[in-house]
């Protein structure tokens, strides 16, 4: 095997983590590829998660927190650059009873020694911040700077301005073995192709262990941790206008009550240890304990509509995160995170650079690249739809009625740099069937638009990455 690789970096995994390594290489003059098991990006935990950008998660001192921290104040900036929904609105941490608010006052303490903004409530001005919330709160703690995103399209958006800026997507390509040459070139074998690459990032979240096992690196031990949701519709989320977070427990954060940037409110989520990585699924009992778990906190949710209940498994192990090379392969760089890998972004893939530079990546800046994402004109939320109409007829053909979702939306879903192929890979981009009808409505539509840029029939189009619409 010659030693020159045909890539400079190969990373592994199309999550949000992945992606975002990979728009942030992709600006460099690095040669850089990306390969992912599913068929699309934001198939796994990175779909299934609360959409909170994070200003505080873990302890002090830790790399996860000060990633955090680099992160969070640049939500705004990256967010308008990618056009991906954003909107720092804060969140209300709630003590239930004297026990809970003096875990409150640990929590608090933890959360200063971060860097972090906080500040003590009592009960009235936590029933001031969030009116929802339940009579019972006896105190509290305000986080001004948590933000809500929409993870599927920030996802899809690293993804897409990645592409743009000349990274290699392979989609549907599995792992199947690693090695190494005399000059330490990696040597991947896809269930697609064969790939050489000066370094590896391991971003494959519950898939990490088994990747770093072919490779022959450090036996990392990991495991999927199911979280199930309820989602509520709009009715209720116009009126919740903050995030509402339970006092911690010293082994889980707990049930949370969290605003939407699509308007719905997600409830949850659990955190239950499973074996199998596939295993999404959802059952009554579990979504009760998480609705009557939230009701603690907003009594009102009790009453609202359940729209949807889904599932998702994030990379459990024995390290909570991990961004750093391999003790045993040094051309394999680890870049998992269990629970924060949103907030985390933005500085991980800067961070992720800087540790491939120091390792001999030769890679500079290239300042032609595309720094910006050109915005898609969204039907739901123009201050001018008329004017989106003039300027394009398909504007004005609501295919999602719920969700006010366009043909042109879609359209732009479907074409582009790493454009969908799916019926799911449209609403992870343009929120379409993401409503009260759950699609129910819209479902012909979208499948139609789909088959058309797909090349496939009502038999093929696809629904999700692995199932067709009639299955």
């Amino acid at each position: 095997m010659s030693s020159t690789a045909d890539y400079d970096v190969l990373i592994i995994g199309a999550g949000v983590l992945g992606t975002a390594v990979a728009e942030r290489l992709a600006r460099t003059d690095a040669s850089v590829v990306l390969v992912e098991a599913e068929n699309d990006v934001a198939e796994h935990a990175s779909k299934g998660n609360a959409g909170v950008a994070v200003s505080y998660y873990g302890a002090p001192d830790t790399q996860e927190t000060q990633l955090i921290n680099a992160s969070a104040q640049r939500w705004e900036e990256v967010c308008s650059r990618l056009d991906v929904p954003y909107r720092r609105i804060g969140g209300v941490m709630v003590a239930l009873d004297t026990g809970e608010a003096e875990r409150l006052q640990h929590t608090r303490d933890e959360i200063v020694a971060c860097g972090v903004a906080v500040e003590s409530l009592d009960a009235a001005q936590v029933r001031s911040r969030e009116p929802l919330v339940t009579s019972r709160a006896v105190a509290g703690l305000l986080l001004p700077d948590e933000g809500i995103i929409d993870p599927m399209r920030l996802t899809a958006a690293y993804a897409r301005l990645a592409a743009a800026n000349g990274c290699e997507f392979r989609f549907s390509e599995r792992v199947t073995s690693i090695d190494r040459d005399s000059d330490d070139i990696m040597m991947v074998t896809t269930t697609g192709s064969q790939i050489t690459a000066r370094f590896v990032v391991n971003a494959a979240g519950v898939g990490a262990a088994e990747i770093s096992r072919l490779a022959g690196g450090e036996a990392l031990v990991s495991w999927p941790r199911k979280g199930q949701y309820a989602v509520l519709d709009r009715s209720f989320g116009q009126r919740l206008s903050s995030i509402v977070f339970c006092t911690h427990l010293p082994d889980t954060k707990g049930t949370n009550v969290v605003p939407t940037t699509h308007g719905s409110v997600l409830l949850g989520p659990t955190a239950h240890d499973i074996e199998d990585p596939d295993d999404r699924s959802t059952d009554p009992d579990t979504i009760e304990a998480i609705i009557e778990s939230a009701a603690r906190l907003v009594p009102t949710v009790r009453d609202a509509y359940v729209m949807k209940t889904f599932a998702a498994n994030r990379p459990a192990g024995d390290e909570q995160h991990r961004l750093r090379f391999d003790t045993k392969v040094p051309a394999l760089l680890h870049c998992t995170d269990r629970s924060a890998g949103v907030s985390i972004s933005p500085a991980a893939a800067e961070y992720t650079l800087q540790l491939l530079q120091e390792r001999g990546l030769d890679a500079c800046d290239r300042p032609c690249a595309q720094q910006v994402l050109p915005p898609v004109p969204r039907l739901r939320t123009s201050t001018h739809p008329e004017q989106l109409v003039a300027d394009n007829c398909l504007a004005g053909m609501v295919v999602c009625a719920c969700e006010q979702v366009s043909s042109a939306e879609i359209e732009a879903a479907l074409t582009g740099p790493v454009p969908a192929t799916s019926v799911e890979g449209v609403r992870k981009r343009t929120g379409a069937s993401y409503g009260r009808c759950q699609g129910s409505l819209c479902l012909a539509g979208i499948s139609f638009m789909t088959a058309m840029h797909t090349g496939t029939g009502p038999a093929t189009v696809l629904h999700t990455t692995r199932g067709t619409v009639g299955s």
